[in-house]
């Protein structure tokens, strides 16, 4: 297997060769996984596959296999076909599974196409194994949006060179590769009236100018090892999406909505594709939508934030902070050592203390195998508010506090361990830098025999310390993880993600900005705070019965174990639950969003409410 060239090249043959490389893999114990072979098994013990392929590496010192089937016409592509598969390995090739795809409805591949297009299929998906070329979410756009014209955009920034990754877009690409997705950001917006495609053009220009990230390629060596390589110049393209200057408002919405859709379906080349996918609605000559989609690597929510004013005031200023190629080579030095160092003896004395398994196995696993869910509020915030107000407690501990309870009342496991996402833009050389830099702390949380006051409490110190160990090498990470499991004899798993992204409360953003502010010529006079009306019983029941719980999707694309994202709404607090039911069946995912609201409810009322969770 010439890995090398595939992942060098990141461009389909002009020609497909007459064969594939069907080279045996070295597996351990002197064990070969031979690739065609495999395939003849799936095939004999898998009448509903009408074919196979078989993608399998050795990257970066571990054997990973893909299998891919298409289906035979009436077969349910949710049934168990990785049962199938797994039956038909042996124990040594199916320690190397890493994913059982279907192909056909979601990604329009039939056999005959499968078998005519085999060899780049091949390539790709060893391409997507080594996380080079990533999938991107959701249904295919039938039919594509098709832009009229491609406008060349050319561009130019200060620096270049090439680099390891830095830790926050380690962290990050290892999130992507696990998922199976770039994870996107963007969508579509409308624009001022009279704007110009030009006037798009300059800002796409101006993204790439300005911030490195998005003058960025990742590079791959033929074991599949990353490194960065960010470019002084280039040339992108902007799409333009032409329709009638009297269209309906709702058509030309329904065509970004489409074009947004297939930007973040279609697949990522990390290699060969600059970072920002860019398009424009032209009518009558002028723009009236703007689409953006953006693969993960090139920013987190804190460098969108910096992007979006700087883009809106066009500053010339020099991006401060360390760029992303200053921060590897920081990271990589012997003060950058000893920091993650630091971090890591920290979590090594919570992987040794921690609960195994993290997640029992679930009792109603599914086909899809990973479901997402939705659960909308309005009783969440003010519980929240008014636990703040009774322990003076900051948010981040309350919401710790309560997420732990609830998941240990779930569960059954405890303590609870979790990895809140950090922003880490409280790092002063990181405040304003365009790029990933959140990771992922983790957290041990005693939520047995105590008051809930009593759990908030003891979350002071794992919120402080999920702060200041923050920022780490995931590499080493893994590495510790494994060999404390291989000596606990037990699996770790640490896949159980929180990310809180409500914005700050509106007290805590007011003293910041009086402490922050220049000093006016006049002070104003001082307000006297209003104390706020804590809320009664029956306002919370009217609030909860407001509360609405929705299935938003069920895949069998990965996700992690469990990830929630806590979000602030106009009148709700929303969490957002992704589980693999395997470890959460279900019942308990919409149990565990159901009870946080629960808990925060109840002991907002209940001073000294017991968790009810005894000591082992």
């Amino acid at each position: 297997m010439h890995l090398g060239s595939h992942l060098a090249s990141g461009h389909a043959p002009e020609t497909e060769p007459a064969f594939i490389p069907y080279d045996p893999v070295e597996l351990d114990e002197g064990h070969q996984l031979d690739p065609a072979a495999v395939e003849k098994r799936i095939m004999d013990a898998a009448p509903q596959v009408d074919a196979c392929l078989v993608a399998s590496a050795r990257l970066r010192g571990r054997v990973q296999t893909d299998v891919l089937l298409a289906l035979r016409p009436g077969t349910d592509p949710d049934d168990d076909h990785e049962g199938a598969v797994l039956a038909a390995l042996s124990g040594a090739e199916a320690a190397t599974m890493r994913r059982v795809l279907v192909l056909g409805a979601d990604r329009e591949l039939s056999a005959d196409e499968l078998e005519h297009r085999r060899t780049l299929i091949w390539q790709q998906q060893v391409a997507e194994i080594a996380g080079a070329r990533l999938p991107g979410v959701g249904a295919a756009v039938d039919p594509v949006p098709a832009p009229t014209e491609r406008v060349p955009v050319a561009f130019a920034g200060d620096g270049e060179g090439v680099a390891g990754l830095s830790w926050g877009q380690h962290e990050i690409w290892q999130s992507m590769t696990r998922q199976g997705n770039w994870l996107p950001l963007g969508g579509w917006r409308p624009v001022d009236p009279g704007t110009t495609v030009e006037a798009i053009a300059e800002e796409l220009a101006y993204l790439h100018t300005r911030f490195p990230s998005m003058r960025t390629l990742m590079r791959f060596d033929p074991q599949g090892r990353l490194t960065q390589e960010l470019f002084a110049s280039g040339t992108t393209e902007l799409d333009i999406f032409d329709l009638d200057a009297d269209a309906a408002p709702e058509a030309v919405d329904e065509l970004a909505a489409a074009v947004s859709a297939h930007y973040q379906h279609q697949p990522y080349d990390l290699r060969n594709e600059w970072p920002v996918r860019m398009g424009v609605v032209r009518q009558g000559g002028e723009a009236t939508r703007m689409i953006v989609a953006m693969h993960h690597m090139a920013l987190d929510g804190g460098g969108a934030e910096t992007m979006l004013r700087d883009v809106a005031t066009r500053s010339t200023e020099p991006p401060s902070g360390l760029q992303q190629l200053e921060q590897s080579a920081w990271q990589r030095s012997p003060a950058g050592r000893r920091h993650s160092d630091r971090t890591l003896r920290h979590f090594a004395d919570i992987l040794r203390a921690m609960p195994t398994p993290t997640f029992p196995p679930s009792d109603d696993p599914r086909r899809p195998r990973y479901w997402s869910a939705e659960y909308y509020s309005p009783a969440l915030r003010p519980a929240l508010a008014a636990l703040r107000e009774r322990t003076g407690a900051d948010p981040t501990r309350i919401l710790f506090a309560v997420y732990g309870i609830a998941l240990a009342h779930v569960t059954g496991v405890h303590p609870v361990i979790f990895r809140p996402v950090i922003g880490n833009r409280f790092r002063h050389q990181l405040a304003d830098v365009v790029c990933h830099a959140a990771q992922a702390g983790l957290v041990l949380l005693d939520v047995a025999d105590a008051t809930v006051e009593e759990v908030i409490e003891r979350a002071g110190p794992s919120a402080m310390n999920a702060l200041k160990h923050s920022y780490f090498d995931p590499e080493q990470l893994n590495e510790m993880t494994e060999a404390i499991g291989r000596d606990r004899g037990a699996e770790l798993d640490i896949a159980s993600f929180l990310n809180d992204r409500r914005v700050a409360p509106a007290a805590d953003a007011a003293a910041t900005a009086a402490a922050t502010a220049p000093e006016a010529d006049t002070p104003a006079a001082p307000t006297a705070p209003t104390a706020p009306t804590a809320p009664t019983a029956e306002d919370f029941a009217a609030a909860r019965a407001a509360s609405r719980f929705t299935w938003t999707q069920r895949r069998n694309d990965p996700v992690e174990r469990l990830f929630l994202h806590v979000d602030d709404g106009p009148d709700a607090v929303t969490l957002l639950v992704e589980a693999d039911t395997r470890g959460m069946s279900p019942a308990q995912i919409e149990h565990l969003v159901r009870e946080i609201e629960e808990v925060a409810v109840t002991a907002a009322t209940q001073p000294g409410l017991s968790t009810g969770i005894p000591a082992h």
